[in-house]
This record gives C-alpha cells, structure tokens and sequence, in this order.
C-alpha cells in the first residue's frame, strides 16, 4: 500500500498511475472523498488527530503503507508545517520510504522545501525529492485566480525575461515519482523533472497565440513588481521572487543542459518528460478563447 498525500496537479495522475497499474494506494483530501475510482482518507496537515486515518485503514499485510508521497502545505516553514507527521509516520508507523514534492531550483538544505528534504536524509529514512520545473498546468485559465496565467488580458506573467525554462507536464511528474515510490531500490537524492525541451514565457505565449489564434503576449515584471502580484496569493512571495531570480540567471537552462550537481552531497538524476508544451496548449485553449 502506497500513501499519497492531496490530489492536486500532480497528486492526481498519480493517484491515476497506481490505480492503472493494480498497485494499492491511498488518497487523501481534508474531506476524505476523492473521484471515482479512488480510494480516499480524510487528512490535514494542521489537524493530527487525521493523521492515523490511514494507517488504521489497513485490514492486513498487504495494507501496510511502504511509502508516502508528500506534497507539503503552502508554508514559509515547510519543515514545521509537515515534521510532525512525517516523524509520526517514519517513527511511530515505521514508514520506510517518503517522497518529496518539491521544485528544480531548491536544492538539498535550500529555501522551503529544501529543509524538508534535508530532513528526510538526516532522519535515515529512503527518500526521493522530485524536483519539477514550472508546470504546464500554470497556464491552464482559472475563475477568479491569476498567476502566471490572466487568460482575460491575454498575458502570461513572470519576471524571468528571456531566460529559457524546462516547463513540464504535470503528468510526467507524477511518472518520476511513481517510479520513486515503487522501484526496489530508493533513490535517495532528486529527480530533477523537466520537459522535453527549453522554453522562454514568450514562446510559451507564442505557442498558446498559434493555438488559439489570438494574441497572448508575456507580461515580464521587474523583481519589485513581481513580489507584490505574489504577495496576492502565496504565502512566501520572497521566495518566490529569489526563483524567478534564478532562472533569470539562468540556473535553470544550465542545470537542462549540463545536468545535476556532482559535488558528493547526494544523487542528482535528470529525469525528461515526453509531453510537449505545444500539445498541452491544444488541450487548454478553449480556456483562453473564451
């Protein structure tokens, strides 16, 4: 039995994988229910009286969780919000294996999600860090919610210029840390997770105008003016302004090109999605046509 915590953009699909492929699993959201055919327990980050759901589910042997995928709550101290559970899990449950949801840029010990990945190496546990690039799925329109997408402007927004990106389909992602969960041997160091090719938010805004046969264009902010459209809606808008610093830095075109670090610390392995940006826009493009 494998655990996966949410059923968000890359919680889902892989919720979808194990289910394809006969492996048992568990899904969780705050409610407990999660589509059809899925099997789901009710789990809250902030509420540990949950966090025995799914351990208490088993019914036998082959119920028990070998390993757990965690996708951290939004949180300027991710190891707080999500070290209680995690010891619950390792030390009172005996939980071997965890993978974490993290991001290409956050490196063993970096900022937010990187104290979460240190942890799980320090605590002797098997563990894998997905790290994905920016995902597809940024740009898919949302009522009411505009970040990198504003489908109503007809922009895409960052504050990356013409820095190159290895964007990538949520979907793969879940394939990387699929693989993480269920290989026999654990990885014990990073996925680092990219698309099949380097992209600039212009193109990206060409290829949804080629698509939609619109004019989408990218709306590229200064780091100041960046923060502040972050501030909106993330809990740690510095953090993801020093990203975007990153990639305009370039850091993230290197690390596509020269793949990952060899400096002893831990394992780092290129892993490259097969979806292509431009088939994904055919996907979404009534959502910027309308």
């Amino acid at each position: 039995m494998h655990l996966i915590i949410g059923t968000g953009k890359v919680g889902l699909p892989l919720s979808q994988l194990f289910h394809a492929s006969n492996i048992p699993a568990l899904s969780t959201s705050r409610s407990g229910n999660v589509p059809s055919p899925l099997t789901g327990v009710a789990f809250d980050w902030n509420d540990p009286s949950t966090f025995d759901n799914a351990f208490s589910h088993a019914k036998g042997a082959s119920d028990v969780i070998q390993s757990i995928f965690l996708t951290p709550p939004p949180s300027i101290d991710m190891l707080q919000a999500t070290k209680l559970f995690i010891d619950f899990a390792a030390k009172e449950k005996g939980v071997k294996r965890f993978v974490l949801l993290s991001s290409s840029l956050v490196p063993l010990g970096g900022i937010v999600h990187g104290a979460v990945h240190k942890y799980l190496l320090d605590i002797g546990v098997e563990y894998a860090a997905i790290r994905p690039s920016w995902f597809f799925q940024n740009f898919q329109p949302s009522p009411g919610f505009v970040f990198y997408a504003d489908s109503t402007n007809g922009t895409v927004i960052s504050s990356t210029g013409f820095s190159k990106i290895g964007f990538v389909d949520a979907r793969d992602i879940a394939e990387a840390a699929f693989h993480a969960m269920t290989e026999k041997e654990p990885l014990n160091g990073s996925y680092i997770v990219f698309g099949p090719e380097l992209l600039t938010y212009a193109h990206v805004a060409e290829i949804l105008s080629t698509v939609t046969g619109r004019s989408i264009t990218h709306r590229n902010l200064s780091r100041s003016e960046f923060k502040e459209h972050a501030k909106r809606v993330m809990p740690f808008p510095e953090a993801i302004a020093t990203l975007e610093d990153l990639l305009r830095s370039g850091a993230e075109e290197r690390l596509f090109l020269d793949g990952g670090a060899e400096d002893g610390k831990e394992k780092e392995v290129i892993w490259k999605g097969k979806r292509s940006f431009q088939s994904y826009a055919q996907e979404i493009k009534d959502g910027w046509i309308n």
